[in-house]
């Protein structure tokens, strides 16, 4: 039996269920833990209700630090970043990427979150973007035998940012 969750655990798993379904979360928790099985780059996405940035690109670049995205080694990590009651997002990648904002790396995966988000699917959209982007990742940083897991797993939010 596992121990009861702390307060911190508990703010951040009662934050979430507000903003997604549970079976949103495990969808793009799936998505995720899928993608890095196959990939030596890193995924992240963190969760807010409502974007403080005067654009969700500037929060995505802020945040990319504060979680230390820019830590892994083959600074090859990518932040999804959505604010959902806004219904807006941004996707950032690291250095190692070497893929500027609006490259074709990032087309397929902005239209799936884009086209989720207007019909209100968050959860869809974000483990569908997570799953493109593993595909692309792969094909660009193949995984590696014994490849340890740089970032944690799990989903982000507000509350994770502020004990970061």
């Amino acid at each position: 039996m596992s121990a009861p969750p702390t307060p911190a655990r508990r703010s951040t798993a009662q934050l979430l269920e507000r903003l997604l379904h549970p079976s949103d979360q495990r969808r793009i928790l799936e998505a995720i833990r899928a993608a890095e099985l196959s990939t030596s780059a890193e995924l992240k996405v963190h969760v807010e209700a409502r974007c403080p940035a005067a654009d969700p690109h500037t929060r995505a670049v802020e945040l990319f630090t504060r979680l230390g995205l820019h830590r892994t080694e083959a600074r090859n990590a990518v932040l999804l970043y959505a604010a959902v009651h806004d219904r807006r997002f941004a996707i950032v990648g690291d250095a190692g990427l070497e893929e500027p904002p609006g490259a074709p790396f990032w087309t397929a995966p902005n239209r799936r979150v884009s086209i989720a988000f207007r019909r209100g699917a968050y959860g869809e959209g974000l483990a569908g973007a997570v799953e493109l982007l593993g595909e692309q990742l792969r094909r660009r940083f193949p995984g590696r035998a014994g490849k340890k897991d740089e970032l944690d797993n799990e989903l982000s939010t507000e509350d994770t940012e502020a004990r970061a």
